[in-house]
């Protein structure tokens, strides 16, 4: 019997809701890239921040806009722009790597909101607001992967 796994592209895509919320076909980063060209809906964003149990402040915070700005953007169904679109996905990214790491989201999350001597005794959440900080986060779940101290 031959298992099918999802492929890391098509579960960030779940994780931003499915189909159901990212219209366009997505099969590979370059597919990713168009999502974040047309701009990501509202709706995946809220997705993440769900599975992150970010608050409205967080997520904000994490795609540099105003949390009014965001709820308006949300009223309107006005999609994210190119940028913060970007940011949603490279998040969605970070969440799966910590999903497999912990194999459980309310571990990571737990580890999210734990300071880390590894990112120098910060939060890895408050790194999450810039692609530097983004790629340490995701550099420690790697390390923490493979069994290296972090």
């Amino acid at each position: 019997m031959t298992v099918l796994r999802k492929t890391p592209v098509a579960t960030m895509v779940d994780l931003m809701g499915g189909t159901a919320v990212i219209a366009l076909p997505v099969h590979n980063e370059l597919d990713l890239l168009t999502v974040a060209v047309q701009g990501l809906p509202i709706q995946a964003l809220r997705a993440l921040q769900r599975h992150l149990r970010f608050s409205n402040k967080e997520i904000s915070a994490v795609l540099d806009i105003s949390e009014s700005t965001l709820a308006r953007r949300e009223q309107s169904q006005r999609p994210l722009t190119r940028d913060e679109s970007e940011k949603a996905i490279k998040l969605s990214g970070v969440l799966l790597k910590g999903l497999e790491v912990f194999e459980d989201e309310t571990d990571f999350n737990h580890w999210l909101s734990t300071p880390n001597a590894a990112l120098g005794g910060v939060r890895p959440k408050e790194l999450l607001n810039s692609a530097i900080g983004r790629d340490q986060v995701h550099d420690v779940l790697g390390r923490i992967q493979h069994g290296i101290y972090s």
